[in-house]
């Protein structure tokens, strides 16, 4: 009986793009299933696809389920590890043999998945296959973290923001871009914010697309900015590749932020409480929402506590105590928009307008300078250790044991200095009250907002007069300390 093949080729990475590998692969296949007399019924490609990282494999599935359900008997390939270079995915291959008399021949040399000795050379054959894999993915991680102690340019794609093609020299005009953006997050602003005026802008990535706050937030806490080289082992990977890798050398081209800036826009960036305090998918229309707590006493004699939303009534904006269905908020509180955000205003600029907040500002400076050392002791300390373990000074447990501590210390601070960046954005704009007063107007609501929250952690609303039409004794600030 004629047996139906089916042609399995593989190649896992096709730098060309021109499927050229897989394609000498199925003509070599063919020519061997001419040979024995078979026919071809199916070819499945997997081009540039590894089959030692796990990484999903259509066509293989696809050469499976033809096997299970009997459309072919027999496959044809080039060697054994073009199939799996997984043992238990082979055993899986011999298996089906077992079960649906499945025939098995490569280009490389004769396998008989049918006899005790065929299967015994497909499984030593599998296994070496595994060894060099595993072997070629240490040599490869070895390749790319000296790579990065040296600080070289790393791997292809497209080029990065803020550089020409060659990854080294400056592109000014998206530099500029770059600073600009950096002193805006720095400032408080949100990505999102940024986003939307680089898109009515037509700023676009080096991709030609508009930006979103993923891929700024991205380019912006990359120590590539700053000129240095960081590295992330693809084994620490989970899903996708970590926001912050771990900076080993000063790089071959050069930065377009200090390294200060850049470690405060990636302790910024990497803070988890970010996201749900800052950046919001849309922009406030409302400058208080988020920050007003409904101060009504309920029965217990408890405040409400609820925090209140933006709702116009009659086409006036407002503050409210939502009243939502299934929640315990009261919707006993309102209050007019233009006049609280005014007053709230006002409040918050007295009281930066003192002496004591300036010297307290002062003093955080001090601290933070500190604290930016430290950090860039440590990282230099973990740069000595990794090159002390490069030239077999130390062994890699002993490595191990003395990264460990510094590593920990790194997380603390750099934690510390996400806390302190939230009220950094003071520093540039506390000044005289009037001169203050004349930058509030000029900032977005992003930018306002990250000043009252650098200083005020809520703002309790208690209910109205009923004989006052406007009563700022309401509102009572909780003010950061």
């Amino acid at each position: 009986m004629t047996r139906r093949a089916a042609i399995y080729c593989r190649i896992s990475q096709d730098r060309g793009g021109a499927g050229l590998g897989v394609a000498r692969q199925e003509e070599d296949c063919r020519a061997l299933a001419a040979r024995r007399g078979w026919e071809v019924v199916a070819v499945h490609t997997d081009n540039d696809v590894s089959a030692y990282t796990g990484a999903p494999r259509p066509a293989w599935r696809e050469l499976l389920s033809d096997v299970t359900d009997g459309h072919v008997n027999a496959v044809v390939c080039w060697h054994v590890d073009r199939l799996t270079r997984s043992p238990r995915e082979l055993e899986d291959v011999i298996d089906l043999a077992d079960r649906h008399g499945l025939e098995l021949a490569t280009v490389s040399g004769e396998i008989d998945l049918a006899t005790p000795t065929g299967r015994m050379i497909a499984r030593m054959l599998g296994a070496a296959a595994r060894h060099e894999a595993e072997h070629k993915a240490e040599r490869q991680r070895r390749q790319r973290r000296q790579a990065a102690e040296a600080g070289r340019v790393a791997g292809g794609g497209r080029r990065p923001f803020g550089y020409e093609d060659d990854r080294i020299t400056i592109r000014q005009d998206e530099a500029a871009l770059v600073r600009e953006a950096a002193g805006r997050v720095l400032a408080g602003e949100s990505l999102a914010s940024i986003c939307r005026e680089w898109q009515a802008r037509g700023v676009v990535t080096a991709a030609g697309i508009p930006w979103k706050p993923a891929g700024l937030r991205r380019m912006l806490a990359s120590a590539r900015i700053s000129g240095r080289r960081e590295h992330t082992p693809r084994a620490t990977w989970e899903k996708t590749r970590p926001l912050l890798g771990e900076i080993l050398s000063d790089a071959v081209w050069p930065g377009i932020i200090g390294h200060r800036e850049s470690d405060r826009l990636r302790a910024i960036l990497s803070d988890p409480g970010r996201r749900t305090r800052v950046e919001g998918d849309r922009e406030h229309s409302y400058l208080l929402t988020g920050l007003l707590r409904c101060a009504k006493p309920k029965d217990d004699g408890e405040p409400c506590g609820w925090g209140m939303v933006g709702r116009p009534r009659n086409g006036v904006p407002r503050y409210v105590c939502p009243n939502t269905p299934g929640t315990a908020a009261c919707g006993g509180t309102a209050t007019v928009t233009a006049r609280t955000d005014d007053h709230i205003r006002d409040m918050v600029l007295t009281a930066l307008d003192s002496p004591t907040l300036t010297r307290r500002l002062h003093g955080t400076e001090v601290e933070d300078r500190e604290l930016y050392e430290e950090i860039r002791a440590d990282e230099e300390e973990l740069e000595e250790l990794a090159r002390d373990m490069g030239e077999r000074r130390i062994s890699r447990k002993e490595w191990m044991m003395a990264r460990t501590p510094v590593e920990e210390r790194l997380k603390r601070n750099r934690a510390r200095l996400a806390r302190s960046s939230r009220t950094a954005v003071l520093s540039e704009f506390v000044g005289g009250f009037e001169e203050m007063r004349e930058r509030w107007e000029h900032m977005n609501t992003s930018q306002r907002r990250a000043v009252l929250t650098a200083c005020v952690r809520a703002i309790h609303v208690r209910p109205a007069a009923p004989r006052k039409r406007w009563d700022p004794d309401r509102f009572v600030i909780d003010w950061i300390a």
